[in-house]
């Protein structure tokens, strides 16, 4: 640490996560030392100086590679020249760190704590964009900054060489300051997209020219290391939780429970015992994992059960010393010819009396209160028809990779057969279906779910880890590519029951084995859609939504109606005379607030919906962009189903992290997306970030609706102005008995929070915000209290990526 003057005395260097601090004392009390730092090649380096005391300061830098030159000023005039030492810094940290940490404690963070009035940059996240890139989210305070600048982010590697990063301004909003609302600040979020091995690199934030505009922040590897583990393991869901043996060993039923449910079981008169069929054909099966199956069924706490073993092993000395030594008249053994996987389990069935009928695979587990559950399921709601519970693998004697699944979701049924074990079906169900066949073999517990669905008076998920899907060489568990056979026969279960309700569509294969993508058909002379955007100024925004639906759509039948709001910008009204002229298919209507200047986003939706003339409404935010030529088809594809009443889009951020693939309501109230933050292209857990699924919600962002329907409901409600709006459509749809479903391959960008600002940073947002919210409580009370059936009750209700 060289010194060039005695004013200024170094008395401490220390290190923060991608940010150095060095505190130094000056002769005498002085006010306004400033620091000003270069690299020995001259290059400028951002740093901020904070008092300590009227002779102790400290000086914050973005950690380098190489030495800094601090230059130490008073009221313009040098006072010292020091050097901040890049290597050498390591070591006095850690000194400092071991003999004085209460010193280094004061430094670290130091710029945060006494930032009042300052630029306050902070690297927040860390999000992984495909297997080459990171996101990092990275958030700007500009106090007293009126917004008339465009913000920047430049980004500089170890060595303060800038990178060719790619900046996204995803938010920038003026709002009052929490210290005092009488001043103003500026809240900015930047995405700064960046390759994988940049884990050491700095951001300069600026709204403006000189210091008072500009602020800076530091990462290093080891907190970016961590900050991305985080999310590799958030994204990964509980299927990936390395925790969950311990917690399915905390969750699982104990001795004494086991017990408990025996007696009760005892103490119940014959009609509240259902007889349980368990059918199980068994093909040469390993002895142990044979005898395993079979004792998780002998040792059920619910007693009233049979097992019909379908043995179609022919000899097989391992398979026949198995069952030559049961023991329990529960147990009865058919020997049939081997025949298909489908017949083999028919025959299984022609011999069960039960009232219901269950499945077991031959290699696999059941957990001894596994039928009780059932049962009590059964007694509560006599007319459930097909029942199915949370399952795990079961590799090598440990139980992995959890299937934590969802309520009863025809849109994720036709992506893949989510519902898989333990499946269990009623005598009524069984009776109203046709048997499985040989063309649908490998696939028949599929098929067999896809028909019951079709007739089921109620479906019900069990939401516990009740069964074992085995995983070894050979089994369906072990690998994507074990029996092909059985994903064409699921492709043509899939199919055939498209057709059997009267669904015109292709089944096409999925991004992965054993799912599937359904193409729905239109009809020769398409439905009219209203593309129904609300906009008030925002011309840039509202231009590149208007023209990526002219430029980008395929569906030729539709109407783009603009709802104009208080706009006050000549560039506004030009636009929309541009775009008139542009397609006659664009129309402008204007909705007049009762009191001027009101914003009211629902009275402006129903406005623009009176307006329309189409038999399909799409709404639609101003700050969208069109990506995939065929989203309408996507949209109105998925309204052929009988049951959908609400579709959704899949919506990007910017950056190409994932916005919006469903909704849910947390345990708080609160709307949250699903997966928000997955990168474009990745599966998400549950397959949720790809691939359709039924949700109770959509985001309003991009709803398409019936007419038929819209009006039936009324329309948005207009007591809720701003605010969960979306969420109540769809919530007062499924009180109708509809659901809200999810097409990802409808794709677009959306810039959210572009035209309005956030409730959490903006007071003046808050009060409108939970009147708003409270309203949606009282009226969907029982909806909240009972939970979100999308999410599954053993996860993290305030996740978004399905958690433990």
């Amino acid at each position: 640490m060289g010194m060039k003057s005695q004013p200024v005395v170094v008395t401490a260097v220390c290190r923060g996560e991608g940010v150095g601090y060095l505190s130094f004392a000056t002769k005498d009390a002085l006010s306004g030392v400033e620091v000003q730092a270069r690299l020995k090649d001259g290059r400028s380096v951002p740093s901020a100086c904070f008092c300590l005391g009227a002779t102790e300061w400290v000086a914050v830098l973005p950690l380098l590679a190489e030495d800094v030159v601090l230059s130490v000023r008073h009221a313009g005039s040098p006072l010292a020249t020091i050097t901040y030492p890049a290597f050498r810094s390591k070591l006095y940290s850690r000194l400092l760190t071991r003999a004085r940490p209460d010193v280094a404690a004061n430094l670290r963070g130091i710029e945060r704590r006494r930032g009042a009035g300052r630029v306050q940059v902070s690297i927040d996240e860390a999000w992984p964009l495909g297997q080459e890139q990171v996101v990092w989210r990275i958030h700007a305070s500009f106090p007293m900054d009126d917004g008339s600048v465009s913000p920047s982010l430049v980004c500089y590697d170890e060595r303060a060489n800038a990178l060719d990063a790619r900046v996204v301004v995803m938010e920038d909003h003026v709002v009052p300051q929490r210290r005092d609302a009488s001043l103003g600040e500026r809240l900015v979020t930047f995405s700064c997209v960046l390759p994988q091995g940049v884990r050491s690199f700095f951001a300069v934030a600026s709204s403006g020219e000189g210091e008072a505009h500009t602020g800076f922040a530091g990462m290093n590897a080891p907190r970016a290391a961590g900050m991305l583990m985080d999310s590799h393991a958030r994204i990964a869901g509980a299927a990936g939780d390395a925790s969950y043996g311990r917690w399915f060993e905390e969750h699982r039923a104990t001795t004494a429970e086991i017990a408990a449910q025996q007696r009760a079981c005892a103490s119940l008169s014959e009609a509240c015992k259902p007889l349980i069929s368990i059918v199980m054909p068994v093909f040469r099966t390993p002895k142990g994992f044979l005898r395993e199956a079979i004792d998780s069924v002998l040792g059920q706490s619910y007693e009233r059960w049979e097992l019909l073993v379908v043995n179609v092993s022919g000899v097989c000395d391992e398979v026949d010393a198995v069952l030559g030594a049961i023991a329990d008249d529960r147990v009865r053994v058919l020997e049939r010819e081997n025949l298909s996987i489908s017949q083999n389990t028919n025959a299984g069935i022609e011999e069960a009396r039960g009232d219901y009928v269950a499945f077991l695979d031959h290699d696999d587990v059941l957990e001894p209160d596994a039928l009780w559950h059932y049962v009590q399921e059964i007694l509560c709601h006599p007319e459930v028809d097909l029942l199915y519970c949370d399952e795990d693998r079961l590799v090598n004697g440990s139980v992995q990779t959890p299937a934590f699944k969802t309520f009863p979701n025809y849109g994720k049924l036709y992506t893949h057969n989510y519902v898989t074990h333990l499946l269990m079906v009623s005598r009524y169900a069984l009776e109203a279906t046709e048997r499985s066949d040989a063309r649908v073999a490998g696939a028949q517990d599929y098929d067999l779910t896809l028909k019951a669905f079709e007739v089921a008076r109620r479906v019900t998920h069990i939401p516990r880890v009740l069964y074992h899907w085995r995983e070894h060489e050979g089994s369906t568990a072990g690998g994507d590519d074990q029996k092909p056979y059985a994903h064409e026969a699921g492709r043509q279960a899939l199919l055939a029951h498209l057709d059997r309700r009267g669904i015109a569509a292709r089944v096409d294969d999925g991004p992965l084995p054993y799912t599937y993508r359904v193409r729905y058909e239109l009809p020769e002379q398409p439905q009219k859609v209203s593309i129904v955007i609300p906009t008030r100024d925002q011309a840039l925004l509202l231009r590149a939504c208007v023209t990526s639906i002219l430029e980008r759509t395929t569906y030729q039948n539709f109407e783009i109606v603009l709802v104009e709001n208080n706009s006050e910008r000549e560039e506004t009204f030009e636009l929309y005379d541009e775009l008139c002229g542009l397609d006659d298919r664009v129309r402008v209507v204007t909705w007049k607030p009762d009191v001027p200047g009101d914003f009211n986003y629902s009275a402006i939706v129903n406005h623009g919906a009176a307006n329309a003339t189409g038999e399909l409404l799409v709404l639609l935010n101003n700050d969208t962009e069109v990506l995939e030529p065929a989203w309408l088809e996507e949209l109105a594809g998925c309204l052929m189903r009988p049951e959908v009443g609400v579709v959704g889009a899949k919506l990007l951020f910017g950056d190409d992290l994932v916005q919006h693939v469903g909704m849910v309501a947390n345990p708080n109230g609160d709307f949250c997306h699903v997966c928000q933050n997955l990168a474009r292209d990745a599966m998400g857990p549950a397959y949720a970030g790809m691939m359709p699924g039924d949700y109770a919600m959509v985001t309003g962002a991009c709803q398409m609706v019936s007419r038929a329907l819209f009006d039936e409901l009324g329309g948005y409600d207009e007591t809720l102005a701003v605010g969960f709006n979306d969420g109540d459509f769809c919530l007062r749809a499924r009180e109708l008995g509809y659901t809200a479903t999810v097409a990802p391959y409808a794709l677009l960008r959306h810039r959210e929070f572009s035209t309005r600002g956030r409730e959490t940073t903006d007071a003046r947002l808050r009060a409108r915000y939970l009147t708003e919210k409270g309203r949606m409580l009282v009226r969907h009370a029982a909806f909240f209290a009972a939970g979100d059936p999308a999410l599954n009750p053993n996860l993290n209700g305030f996740g978004t990526f399905f958690e433990l």
